[in-house]
């Protein structure tokens, strides 16, 4: 019977020490990721240890993984029982610290794959310690099940197998990921919270001064209803954790705006994860270049999330010639997201189709579809377009300037010289804006709308500008909405074009971007199917309803109302008269 017991322990603790060991192993960083938050100031106060996370995980990762397999083996039965036993007690130290102190919710001493609470872990490691003091106690019948040679053969080739795999896992990806940002799964879906979730359940005690004495008192005493007592403070205190869908933490910001939901509508979008710029792989980003280039000649909105500054990313954007934008996101989740610093995700609709280490891109899969139809960017063409957009802006600032002091700033920085004021700066705009349009024309007929396929992303939306400004919206209407189809530039942009030009057709505008004033007061252009507008806007990319731009535009007070164009063409054509008369 003691026999049976010891091999059974053998085999329980031996197994519980290789499956741990081995979820760990193949997501070493996520180990190191755990040390490091171990370490930090408000947890063992052991900031120093930071940098040696890693190394220090991928030690400790063998270490458990291999008296595992030495256990089951039997070699060493002495050694690997001591062993054993001194690694269960620190971890049995840790997950007490960490649980009576509320400091780690989960140890990840089973990595991603079981999530246990420090409470749990730590009555786990209990039963291990007792398991492994009998094995101490018995060592005698854990024997080598091979020879002491073939035993020691084995246990060296297992330490060859696991080192060989935890390079390969730190060069590319795991092999296996346990995430809820694995492929195949969807990322809105998670963050849903279903109906009837437990929610988190707090004690909270109020400190009231009652007779100039601080008194703790529990919510159901009251205390704001005891004559003269004065609040102080209030504590609360987490009782029971409620529901928390698998992500939680997952935003994609940009200057404020959460774009979230707007992008996990897109069927062909990648993003470049990069939580910490400045600890990344900088010659990942030579190779990131290549394949953002690929997937936006393919029709892919391309993104980069990261919780780095956008000066940090546009010094590597320079630098290494990225045609895609910063998103913001918090570093814990982008962590999560994936193990490599950057990395690349494709994803359709929400759903993660691939993801790849900037160490294999090529291994990344692009669908091809329309999108860019050169290799890379004209970049002569690009430098040409920008100066015209420049110059499309060089008199119109000066123009609408709120004040003498930016009118000033801004002809010194157009190169207008102060002599010039008194003259008419409409007419020098117009002469340039037909010039731009000239120049313009040309280019559209030799290579089409000039988008994000030849001028890239910052610059896909000024053409649409020039045409704008040209007064002849109709004759390129056909080719803005085309190339709003295929993704050369803004939807947004093309929207806002097709509303000016049915305005200036004196018709019904589709989106509600375009405002007139009549009757002394702004109004919103006349809409076609106004029941239907909200959804028109929310597929073109507005982000605001028409009742929200409304007030945007006008006030917090203003109340809109939609106008028929009837009205408006009879209060135009009055306003006309009478200014004639």
């Amino acid at each position: 019977m003691k026999n049976f017991i010891t091999q059974l322990f053998r085999l329980l603790v031996g197994a519980l020490f290789v499956f741990s060991g081995f979820v760990k192993l193949i997501d070493p960083l996520g180990s190191a990721y755990k040390f490091t938050e171990y370490f930090g100031a408000d947890v063992l106060n052991m900031e120093f240890l930071i940098p040696y996370a890693l190394p220090f995980s991928i030690f400790l990762i063998i270490a458990e993984i291999m008296l595992g397999v030495m256990l089951l083996v039997g070699y060493k039965s002495k050694f690997t029982i001591w062993s054993l036993l001194i690694l269960i007690l620190v971890f049995l130290f840790l997950t007490w610290y960490s649980a009576f102190y509320n400091v780690v919710q989960d140890c990840g001493c089973f990595g991603d794959a079981v999530k246990l609470t420090s409470w749990e872990t730590f009555y786990k490691n209990v039963i291990l310690v007792v398991m492994i003091l009998w094995l101490l106690f018995n060592d005698n019948d854990v024997r080598p099940f091979y020879s002491n040679k073939l035993s020691g053969a084995i246990s060296t080739l297992f330490l060859l197998g696991f080192g060989a795999l935890i390079f390969y896992v730190l060069h590319y990806l795991p092999i296996i990921d346990f995430r809820p940002y694995a492929v195949g799964k969807n990322i809105p879906e998670q963050m849903i919270y279903p109906e009837g979730a437990k929610e988190d359940v707090f004690d909270m005690t109020f400190i009231y001064k009652v007779n100039g004495v601080d008194k703790e008192f529990k919510e159901d005493e009251k205390p704001w209803e005891i004559k003269g007592a004065e609040y102080v403070d209030r504590k609360t205190v987490l009782v029971e954790k409620g529901y928390e869908p698998p992500i939680h933490d997952f935003t994609m910001e940009r200057k404020g705006k959460d774009l979230t939901n707007k992008l996990m509508k897109f069927e062909k979008l990648m993003i470049i994860v990069s939580y910490d710029i400045e600890k990344a792989n900088k010659e990942g980003f030579a190779n990131i270049q290549k394949i953002s280039e690929k997937a936006l000649n393919n029709g892919y909105t391309v993104v980069m999330m990261s919780a780095s500054t956008e000066e940090d990313f546009q010094k590597i954007k320079k630098e290494y010639n990225l045609d895609f934008e910063l998103l913001y996101c918090d570093e814990t989740a982008l962590k999560t997201i994936i193990r490599s610093n950057p990395g690349i995700l494709t994803v359709n609709k929400g759903t993660i189709e691939g993801k790849w280490s900037y160490n294999d891109i090529d291994n990344v899969k692009i669908k091809e579809g329309m999108g860019r139809r050169t290799i890379s960017l004209d970049f002569g063409l690009k430098a040409s377009l920008d100066s015209i957009f420049k110059l499309d802006q060089k008199y119109r600032a000066v123009i609408n300037a709120n004040n003498p002091r930016e009118r000033d700033s801004l002809m010194l920085l157009n190169n207008i010289s102060k002599d010039s004021l008194g003259t008419d700066f409409w007419e020098k705009q117009v002469v340039i804006d037909k010039s731009n349009m000239q120049f313009l024309d040309n280019v559209i007929k030799e290579n089409g709308y000039p988008g994000r396929s030849l001028v890239g992303e910052v610059s896909k939306d000024g053409a649409a500008k020039i045409i704008e400004h040209s007064g002849n919206i109709g004759k390129y209407m056909t080719i803005i909405k085309k190339a709003a189809a295929d993704n050369e530039m803004t939807y947004t942009k093309a929207a806002i074009m097709e509303d000016i030009y049915l305005m200036q057709q004196n018709k019904e505008q589709l989106y509600g971007t375009q405002t007139a004033y009549i009757n002394d007061e702004y109004i919103i252009w006349p809409i076609k199917d106004f029941d239907a507008l909200n959804y028109r806007r929310k597929e073109a990319g507005f982000d605001l309803t028409i009742y929200e731009y409304a007030k945007e535009l006008f006030g917090s007070d203003y109340v809109f109302e939609p106008v028929s164009l009837e009205d408006v063409l009879k209060d135009k054509a009055q306003e006309i008269d009478s200014i004639a008369k």
